[in-house]
């Protein structure tokens, strides 16, 4: 985020910094499913003409956003950090979360018989890869059929 997080104005808000390092991490994660989730939310309740419920949700997803930003922020130039191990296990812990939320996608959008076994990033990147392979074959198929004027495959 490029401002100040107001959350860490209030005493309760830089005392989320003082948790353990996984405990932070365990939290922001599930504070960015809120988010997500509570987004969702204020989304069907606008297409339904509910405002105030809209407004609730926007702010849910909001609050979250800035817990999640909060517990995840990398420590300022003129702060001193815990050590130099430790901003590199956050990094670390970051980039395992960034790499589970990618392999969840992965598993919404795979078709169940071309998953992979296991959680090895590196093959759900193959088949993720061989997936996108098909779908791009498949409109080049059906984009020559159709300026040819015969139904693909034919």
């Amino acid at each position: 985020m490029g401002y100040l997080n107001p959350l860490l104005r209030l005493p309760a808000g830089r005392a989320l910094l003082e948790l353990p390092t996984a405990d932070r991490l365990r939290i922001a994660k599930v504070m960015r499913e809120l988010r997500v989730q509570a987004n969702s939310e204020a989304e069907k309740s606008w297409s339904r003409r509910k405002g105030f419920a809209a407004a609730y949700w926007r702010a849910v997803s909001t609050y979250a956003r800035h817990v999640a930003h909060a517990l995840t922020r990398k420590p300022e130039r003129h702060e001193k950090a815990d050590t130099d191990v430790g901003r590199l296990l956050l990094d670390l812990e970051r980039a395992r979360l960034d790499v589970e939320l990618l392999l969840d996608g992965a598993r919404r959008l795979l078709p169940e018989g071309q998953q992979p076994e296991g959680a090895d990033a590196r093959q759900w990147a193959r088949a993720m890869k061989r997936r996108a392979d098909q779908v791009a074959h498949g409109e080049a198929a059906l984009m020559m059929g159709a300026k040819s004027g015969e139904p693909a495959g034919c």
